[in-house]
C-alpha cells in the first residue's frame, strides 16, 4: 500500500487534527498505521533528539514504539536554510529521510506522512512537500480551511507543484466549515475543485471544541509567571475580556470559561473577578476561567492573599495590557497529547465526513 501524504494549503488548516482522526479510524479498521513527519519546523528536544512537535504528539498520544528520530528525521533549526543555500547539497537530507522512512514502513501496514504547510514549503532547501512526496512514492490529500474561492485558488497552486513532480493527488479535505455554510460550501466547492482537476474527498464541520486552549498553555507559550492556582492550569478558555474599564461595564462581557486580562493595579476589577468566583449566579461562568495581571504591577499583599485562597488561576506579566490582549487575538494552539477530549473528537469529526474508503482504495491501486 502506498503511503498517504497529508499536505495543506497553509497554517491552521487542521492537518494535524485530520491525521489524529485518521490514525484512530485506521486502527479501528484493523490497520497498523505508522507516522512520519519528514521535515519539521517546530521542534522540541525529546529523548535527546530534535523532534517535531507533531511527531511528539503522535508518539505520546498513540503510543508508537518507533524511534523519535525516524518519525522526525529533519528538524529545521535556526540557520538551517542559510547553511543549505551556501552549500546546496540535498542528497544527505534525502538519504536521511529515506533511511528513516524505510525503517518505519517495515513495522507498519501503511504509512501516514505529514507535510509542512503548502506544497512548496521546504523548496528553499530542496525538500518541498511535493519533492518529499515524490521521493516516498506517496499519494497526497490536501487539507484546506473551509470556503470556496480562496481555498480553491490555494489548492490550485499546490496542485501545480505536485503535478510538476508527478505526484498523484487523491483529492481535497475542506476543514472547519461553519454549520450555516456547510451544504453550500460542500456543493459548490465540489464542482469548483473538479474544474481545476481534483475532487472533494471530505468536508469537516467547524468544531469550537478544537479551538479552545488552557490558561496553562498561555503561560507556557508566552512565559508568563504563574502567580497562583498552579493546580488549575488545565482550565479551559473559551472567551477573553480586557478589563480596563469600570467593573459594571466589564460584568456584561463575562461568559463561561472567561480569561480576564487587567492591569495589576485595577483592584476594582480584580475584586470583581474574586466576587464572581464566590457568586452562585456567576460561579459556573468563571470556575474554569483565569486572570492575567499586566503591567508588572502586583496587587497589595492583602489582595494577593485573597487571590491565593481563590479558585482561579492567576498569571502575571510585565507586558502592558494592549500587548497581552493583542497576543490573544486569533491565538491557536496545536493539539497536545494530554488533550484527550480533542483527540477523541477528531475521530468523531472524521467519521462520516471523509471518504476514507476512496482514499484507501487509491492507495491500494
Amino acid at each position: 500500500m502506498k503511503p498517504l501524504y497529508i499536505s495543506a494549503t497553509g497554517q491552521d488548516s487542521g492537518k494535524t487534527a485530520v491525521i489524529c482522526g485518521l490514525i484512530q479510524h485506521l486502527r479501528n479498521l484493523g490497520h497498523k498505521p505508522g507516522y512520519c513527519k519528514p521535515v519539521g519546523q517546530r521542534y522540541v528536544m525529546y529523548e535527546g533528539h530534535s523532534v517535531d512537535e507533531d511527531a511528539v504528539l503522535a508518539l505520546q498520544a498513540f503510543g508508537f514504539k518507533d524511534q523519535p528520530q525516524d518519525m522526525s528525521p529533519i528538524a529545521v533549526a535556526e540557520g538551517f536554510t542559510s547553511k543549505f543555500i551556501l552549500n546546496p547539497d540535498v542528497s544527505p537530507l534525502e538519504k536521511q529521510i529515506i533511511n528513516s522512512y524505510n525503517k518505519l514502513k517495515t513495522e507498519h501496514s501503511m504509512m501516514i506522512v505529514e507535510g509542512t504547510g503548502h506544497a512548496g514549503v521546504g523548496s528553499c532547501f530542496g525538500l518541498s512537500n511535493a519533492r518529499v512526496a515524490q521521493m516516498l512514492d506517496a499519494n497526497v490529500v490536501i487539507v484546506s480551511s473551509g470556503g470556496i474561492g480562496r481555498p480553491i485558488d490555494e489548492i490550485n497552486l499546490s496542485l501545480a507543484l505536485f503535478n510538476k513532480y508527478n505526484v498523484n493527488v487523491i483529492g481535497v479535505i475542506l476543514n472547519k466549515i461553519f454549520a450555516q455554510k456547510f451544504e453550500k460550501v460542500k456543493s459548490i466547492a465540489n464542482k469548483g475543485l473538479e474544474l481545476i482537476g481534483t475532487k472533494l474527498v471530505g468536508t469537516i464541520p467547524y468544531d469550537s471544541e478544537l479551538s479552545y486552549f488552557s490558561i496553562g498553555q498561555v503561560a507556557e507559550e508566552f512565559g508568563y509567571q504563574v502567580l497562583c492556582g498552579d493546580k488549575l492550569l488545565s482550565n479551559k478558555i473559551e472567551h477573553t475580556v480586557v478589563a480596563a474599564m469600570e467593573p459594571q461595564n466589564v460584568l456584561k462581557y463575562i461568559e463561561k470559561n472567561t480569561l480576564i486580562i487587567t492591569p495589576g493595579d485595577r483592584i476594582d476589577n480584580i475584586l470583581l473577578t474574586l466576587a464572581l468566583t464566590e457568586s452562585i449566579d456567576y460561579h459556573e461562568k468563571l470556575c474554569s476561567g483565569g486572570l492575567i495581571l499586566t503591567g508588572g504591577l502586583k496587587p497589595h499583599s492583602t489582595i494577593l492573599s485573597l487571590l491565593l485562597k481563590s479558585n482561579i488561576p492567576v498569571l502575571f506579566t510585565n507586558e502592558d495590557t494592549f500587548s497581552v490582549s493583542s497576543k490573544m487575538k486569533d491565538l491557536h494552539f496545536k493539539i497536545r497529547s494530554d488533550d484527550h477530549n480533542k483527540i477523541a473528537r477528531t475521530y468523531d469529526l472524521l467519521k462520516g465526513n471523509v471518504d476514507t474508503d476512496l482514499i484507501l482504495k487509491s492507495l491500494s491501486a
